[in-house]
């Protein structure tokens, strides 16, 4: 569970990784351009910002198309943008494939997390082929995760009784939303809600309050409220709070705050980032005995502080960004350096027969020393039964 804002007396310390998406500095080509005969090798094309580069572990082949068409087939593995590495299943596509940590890495880790980059430096490719070759026990149903959507509201907004099984409303907390116009902001409260998660009765009802910031102010100066149900089959409601009404999904591109649910997973999300095409972020989350002494979502009270940076989109996590494949060395260049950990990827979970392979991300800066050419080694996986 997320950690709750008490105020803004502390600051909160930022570090902008200017070097991870853009920087030109190199670390050089890999070590090996075949390696193993037991791997595959392949430099993935991902330098553009905006387009993503999918591929294919079983053939090796990498193809680029858009995030819609890709959303839909499943003849892709892992996708590649930048620095960010995603699997075709959960949040991010429409296959089955799930990620597990296998090697760590962690002697290249001091106890509090932090990189030695004394030994990063001289680690390289070959040094650390026999992690990838290595023998692990298969993970446990846990250990598996497909991508996900995550944001600033993360599970801070409800509570759960497993005795009755029962999900009602978290009243103590509170957040600060931009509106998917981005000129709009709103103090937003979960208020109630009746979801028996056991009785197949769907989202009962539920009530989310706003006290609305709208454009070209810094005050709060009218409120909305969001109510209704989802049925029993699941599903998504949607709120605009500039309009104090609820819009549809999914013919609307005003809407700014969706509550869902699925089974028994539910979630709140922004139109941000993963989650929709607007402008809008989330802040928090606060304990609402302190956001109801804020009179604004732009400016602290009693510092005076710009709160507008404060807000972040939706983001899709998964292995890859839970268990970084670099660690970034800006003392010694701005530069992503490999950290050699070794991912499990399923490509199909609800197969037992489809294949299962081992991981290694083992360069960024291909083999020509260009950034946003991950070099990417895999073969298949040999595991042992989950001790």
């Amino acid at each position: 569970m997320s950690g709750i804002y008490r105020g803004l007396g502390l600051a909160t310390a930022v570090v902008l990784l200017a070097g991870c998406g853009g920087s030109d500095n190199s670390l050089g080509g890999s070590d090996e351009t075949d390696g193993s005969a037991q791997t595959k090798r392949q430099v993935v094309d991902a330098k553009s910002y905006s387009q993503a580069t999918y591929l294919n572990l079983n053939t090796g082949a990498t193809m680029q198309m858009t995030v819609e068409e890709a959303q839909g087939r499943t003849d892709w593995h892992l996708s590649f943008k930048r620095d960010t590495v995603q699997v075709n299943g959960g949040a991010s596509g429409a296959g089955n494939v799930a990620g597990a940590v296998a090697n760590s890495q962690g002697k290249f880790y001091d106890d509090a997390g932090e990189p030695n980059f004394n030994l990063l430096v001289n680690a390289t490719a070959s040094s650390e082929e026999e992690a990838l070759l290595a023998e692990y026990p298969e993970p446990g149903s846990r250990d598996w995760v497909s991508d996900s959507i995550t944001n600033s509201f993360g599970s801070d907004w409800y509570s759960y009784n497993p005795d009755g099984g029962i999900m009602n409303a978290n009243s103590d907390n509170g957040w600060l939303v931009r509106s998917a116009e981005g000129n709009s902001y709103a103090r937003m409260r979960m208020i109630e809600m009746d979801f028996p998660t056991r009785t197949g009765e769907g989202i009962k009802s539920f009530t989310v309050a706003f006290d609305v910031q709208v454009p070209g102010t810094d005050t709060f100066t009218q409120t909305a409220t969001f109510t209704g149900s989802i049925g029993a089959a699941g599903g998504e409601s949607c709120f605009d709070f500039d309009a104090g009404s609820s819009v549809d999904c999914e013919t609307s591109a005003s809407w700014d705050v969706k509550l869902g649910f699925a089974g028994r997973d539910i979630y709140l999300r922004s139109n941000s980032g993963t989650s929709g095409d607007g402008d809008g972020g989330v802040f928090g989350p606060f304990e609402w005995t302190v956001l109801e002494g804020y009179l604004s979502a732009t400016i602290a009270p009693a510092s005076g502080e710009d709160l507008k940076s404060r807000y972040a989109a939706d983001t899709t996590s998964g292995v890859f960004k839970a268990t970084s494949w670099y660690a970034y060395d800006q003392a010694g260049g701005h530069l992503l350096r490999p950290n050699f950990r070794v991912y499990l990827i399923d490509t199909d979970s609800t197969d037992p027969e489809a294949s299962v392979y081992a991981v290694q991300i083992v360069g960024y800066y291909g083999d020509d020393g260009v950034s946003g050419q991950p070099i990417v080694r895999w073969t298949n996986a040999s595991l042992t039964a989950a001790e």
